[in-house]
């Protein structure tokens, strides 16, 4: 049960589907290549995870937030360490049999997950921690795309669409933690504050929009996709609510979280079933 813990199996889910999604706008999948394209964004990602609880144990018992398996006890150091390279073996694995340039995105994304947590430490540091957040889940994304096509200006929005979405994610878990992050690091939203934090997640999701309005432009999205727009309350009304009533933010990251995963979901089977018409 504590390695489960550490692993953050809905979590996986979300960033495995941004891989996913990349090779679905690309058309009709074949071949084995999405099934390593999917075993190292998952891999590598629960090997992001596992590191970055280890690298909050202290940090965490020292001010009482036992936040992760590893600081409550449940789960060894040393049990942990052992978890984290047997994800980093599957990963550096699985990229074997990925194309060249994926072999050295998926060296990137391994750098990033790293140094997140050890050495840069950018998750203790403003601008940092939501750039490496983004960039993450933007190249899993563009690896999925470029396993099946070139580097091209769809790859470029899809991929900067992806990176406004995760930054936006990483904002509001920001803003959910802020009241102990302000005891123990430094982060985008504790210099920011939380309103203006809020105000930026409004902001990056105008922008995303226009991407995606781009993309249905190119061709590169289906039309009928405009069928699911209403699912957007889900994200949308959570947010506006917040921004009018700090009070609701505790309620807030919950909601979006109890709703995400069945909306990812039913746009991917979505874009999916729509490349088989």
């Amino acid at each position: 049960m504590a390695s489960y813990r550490a692993i953050r199996f809905s979590s996986i889910l979300c960033f495995t589907s941004a891989t996913l999604a990349g090779a679905i706008l690309t058309g009709p999948l074949s071949g084995l290549g999405i099934v390593w394209l999917l075993l190292f964004s998952a891999s590598s990602t629960i090997f992001g995870f596992v590191v970055n609880d280890l690298s909050d144990v202290e940090l965490d018992r020292s001010v009482g937030v036992l936040r992760n398996p590893v600081s409550t006890g449940e789960l060894s150091s040393v049990r942990c360490m052992l978890l984290a390279l047997f994800f980093l073996s599957v990963s550096l694995a699985s990229l074997t049999f990925l194309s060249i340039q994926n072999q050295s995105l998926g060296l990137v994304v391994i750098f990033l997950y790293f140094t997140y947590s050890w050495i840069v430490r950018a998750k203790a540091r403003p601008v940092l921690d939501i750039l490496y957040h983004g960039l993450c889940l933007a190249i899993l994304a563009a690896m999925g795309y470029l396993e099946y096509r070139p580097f091209d200006f769809i790859c470029l929005l899809l991929a900067s669409l992806v990176f406004l979405l995760s930054a936006i994610s990483q904002i509001l878990q920001e803003i959910r933690d802020y009241e102990t992050d302000t005891k123990m690091v430094k982060t985008t939203v504790t210099l920011l504050g939380k309103k203006l934090s809020l105000n930026i997640c409004l902001a990056f999701g105008v922008f995303a929009l226009a991407i995606f309005l781009l993309l249905l432009f190119y061709g590169a999205i289906p039309l009928e996709i405009l069928l699911l727009s209403p699912l957007s309350y889900f994200i949308v009304a959570p947010l506006i609510r917040t921004i009018r009533n700090e009070e609701y933010q505790d309620n807030m990251l919950r909601k979006i979280r109890e709703t995400r995963l069945i909306l990812i979901a039913v746009v991917l089977a979505f874009l999916f079933f729509s490349q088989l018409i």
